[in-house]
C-alpha cells in the first residue's frame, strides 16, 4: 500500500474523520491516508461522529462515514450533521450494497458513494477531488 513520490495527495491542514467500527478498516484508512499529511480523527459509530464534530474545536473538512454501526448508522448520522455542518464533505463507504441504500445516503446529504473493498487510488482520488489545494497557474 505504498505511496509513489506524488504531491498529488498532499492535505497538509486538512481534518479527516473516519467513522469505521470495524478495526481492519480502520487498519486500512489509517495506512491510506498516513503519507497525505491530514489530520485524522476516529469515531467508532455514527453517535460518537456527532457528537465529534458538533465538539471539535477544529473544523472537520471530510468524514468517511460507514453505514453499518453500532449505536447510530452512517445514514443517521449523516443526517444530522449534514443538517448543522452542510459544508462538511461525506462520503459514504459501505460493505453492503443493499437496494435503495445508495439513495437513502444520497437523501440524507452524502457527497460521495463508494463500495469496499475499496482501492488505494480509488480512495485518494475521491478524497483529492474535495481537499486538493488547486495550483496556482
Amino acid at each position: 500500500m505504498e505511496l509513489t513520490n506524488n504531491n498529488n495527495y498532499a492535505w497538509a491542514g486538512k481534518t479527516v474523520l473516519i467513522v469505521e467500527d470495524n478495526e481492519t478498516s480502520n487498519i486500512y484508512f489509517e495506512a491510506a491516508l498516513r503519507k497525505t499529511q491530514a489530520s485524522l480523527i476516529w469515531a467508532k459509530d455514527g453517535l460518537e461522529a456527532v457528537d465529534i464534530v458538533k465538539s471539535n474545536n477544529h473544523k472537520i473538512d471530510l468524514i468517511l462515514m460507514d453505514i453499518n454501526m453500532p449505536k447510530m448508522d452512517g445514514i443517521e448520522a449523516t443526517r444530522i450533521i449534514k443538517s448543522s455542518y452542510p459544508e462538511i464533505i461525506i462520503i459514504v463507504q459501505t460493505a453492503f450494497l443493499l437496494s435503495g441504500e445508495e439513495r437513502l445516503c444520497q437523501e440524507a446529504g452524502c457527497d460521495e458513494f463508494i463500495t469496499k473493498p475499496i482501492r488505494l487510488k480509488y480512495l485518494l482520488d475521491t478524497i483529492n477531488q474535495y481537499l486538493a489545494v488547486p495550483k496556482e497557474a
